[in-house]
């Protein structure tokens, strides 16, 4: 199986991904190998109500929903800024909406949302965690926007969405997420360190929650080992394991291979601190795979952001999918048809894309990398497609629907790791749970650390929302935990 590619039969040669991998976790960075504060490791060095452990959407959401529910904050990032993959995201938010979507004439509800996401997991997603997405986007999705976070006026269906409820920052990709949250946490008096890796999180004695982290903090004079305790608890929103080749390699063979568009923390290290500490490890084995760039290109070269404006043809120019069918039945798809296959979209098209990824696009026809042409005879000529296919495919009713202005464009389907879905097992209320189903007491997880959300698929626009969903329920659910430690600071 190749992950959250597609969920295949018995039958099938892609049925290879094996049982969730814990094996490729190396063991804690050897505290030995660092100078330490005196006194670290036999006491805290820092203390603080709440540790929020990753700084992008999930874990700023988390720390600003503590901070604002009156706890002391302290949110870590590994990486030397905040950002991880939202920064790197297309931005884009599923929400129920019916404040934008009556005025476009679209009737959505919680239950369609929810029943939309169950129906694509293949019995892998939690449905209580399901309903606690599709019924707190709404919410937060107004929480957001008072936090600084603008959104376009309407909702749109994007690539793997399935459902026009999707909802575009103002910025392009990740930056107004970031930019709003970081400002938002800052005013909340979040204290906020980068360069801060968590190796280890640890149980208190008296009350068995997770209650201190070993921290590992790099500045220009050298690594130093500090131990934090965290009085009511910790939230893991580290992200997700893409950007860890031999855990991908691990759970799903068939990818292993594939370019990453994940950011270079994603590596999946809190999984297993999380582990060690109780909590239960689940659908590792699924990865989400994306159309993009090829191998060696730093930037996106795509026109499927909006599947109802494009098609993708074979290498002979036949068409050979539904462009708006789920993630994974378009992966599937792709790897079926082979090498080279192409996006084709009309001027129009790459008109409504942001600045963003119409510069990327443009960067890609000046490499070679992307094609423009006035005619489909002419496409077909510099792509190489058979003519009498291409012009079949160009003749059909949807690509008479879609493809209407001039120039046309081409790229490459070229797929890339893009999300890993598989984590830390969570309740409804973002606790973490044991392999028994218990909540972990003092531990949370969100976003893509988190692994019964969406199952074997992930819808696309679904992974912010669950980010800043559960990342709200993670941060006022630690502020509001009684002290776990009962002697002293």
């Amino acid at each position: 199986m190749l992950g959250a590619v597609g969920m295949l039969t018995s039958g099938s040669a892609f049925m290879t991904a094996r049982a969730d991998p814990i094996s490729f976790f190396t063991e804690s960075l050897p505290v030995k190998d660092f100078h330490t504060e005196d006194g670290a490791l036999e006491n805290p060095d820092l203390v603080t109500d709440v540790l929020v452990v990753g700084g992008g959407a999930a874990g700023l959401c988390a720390a600003v929903a503590a901070a604002e529910a009156g706890a002391k904050v302290l949110l870590l990032e590994k990486a030397s800024a905040l950002g991880g993959d939202t920064l790197i995201s297309g931005g884009y938010y599923n929400a129920v909406d019916p404040a934008r979507q009556r005025l476009q004439g679209i009737t959505d509800s919680v239950e369609a949302f929810c029943a939309q996401m169950l129906a694509v997991s293949g019995g892998f997603s939690t449905p209580a965690v399901v309903h606690a997405l599709a019924s707190g986007a709404g919410e937060t999705l107004s929480w957001l926007e008072a936090h600084g976070l603008a959104f376009l006026p309407r909702v749109m269906e994007v690539y793997g969405s399935m459902f026009p409820r999707a909802h575009k920052p103002i910025l392009p990709r990740g930056t107004g997420w970031i930019r709003a949250l970081s400002e938002s946490a800052l005013a909340a008096g979040v204290q906020i360190r980068t360069n801060a890796a968590v190796v280890r999180l640890m149980r208190d004695e008296a009350s068995g929650g997770v209650s201190e982290a070993l921290v590992v903090m790099r500045s220009g004079s050298g690594a130093v080992l500090h131990r934090v305790r965290a009085r009511r608890g910790v939230v893991v929103a580290s992200g997700g394991y893409g950007a860890n080749p031999k855990l991908v390699a691990e759970a799903s063979p068939d990818l292993a291979k594939l370019p990453v568009d994940s950011s270079p923390g994603s590596t999946g290290e809190m999984l297993e601190a999380a582990r060690r500490v109780g909590a239960d490890i689940v659908n590792l084995r699924f990865i989400e795979c994306v159309p993009g760039s090829r191998a060696g290109m730093g930037f996106p070269i795509r026109l499927d952001y909006i599947p109802q404006r494009m098609i993708m043809v074979d290498h002979l120019g036949r068409r050979f999918v539904d462009e708006t069918g789920s993630r994974a039945e378009v992966a599937e798809a792709i790897l079926r048809a082979g090498s080279p296959a192409w996006a084709i979209a009309d001027a129009d098209a790459v008109r409504s894309f942001d600045a963003h990824e119409q510069k990327n696009l443009y960067r890609g026809l000046y490499a070679g990398e992307a094609y423009r042409e006035q005619t489909p005879e002419a496409l077909a000529r510099v792509l190489g497609l058979d003519l009498d296919v291409f012009r079949d495919s160009m003749t059909s009713s949807v690509a008479r629907e879609r493809l209407r202005a001039r120039p046309l464009w081409a790229t490459g389907l070229h797929l890339r790791v893009h999300s890993t879905l598989g984590g830390i097992r969570i309740d409804e209320h973002a606790r973490a749970l044991s392999p028994l189903g218990e909540p972990v007491p003092g531990l949370w997880a969100a976003g893509a650390a988190t692994g019964n959300v969406h199952g074997r698929t992930r819808i696309g626009a679904n992974g912010l929302n669950c980010a800043a969903v559960f990342g709200r329920l993670a941060g006022l659910g630690a502020a509001r935990m009684p002290s776990l430690v009962q002697r002293g600071d």
